[in-house]
């Protein structure tokens, strides 16, 4: 009687996890690059960034210029 029993707890368990047990989600698609010659996020501030590379490096410069004296 304890056999049966136990085969049938196992049998349930089984059922039970294997039912709830989920499958992996699928692979995310890859992404699409751009198309050729659409303007790219730093494209829009490029003259930004070349302007406070300039500024920084004239801090630098003056600061390294103002400790030798």
């Amino acid at each position: 009687m304890k056999v049966k029993k136990f085969k049938l707890l196992a049998a349930i368990l089984f059922f039970v996890f294997n039912v709830n047990a989920a499958d992996p989600p699928p692979p995310q698609p890859a992404s699409i690059p751009p198309p050729v010659g659409a303007e790219a996020p730093i494209d829009s501030n490029i003259d930004v960034l070349f302007l406070i590379g300039i500024t920084l490096g004239l801090f630098f410069i003056s600061r390294r210029i103002s400790q030798k004296e």
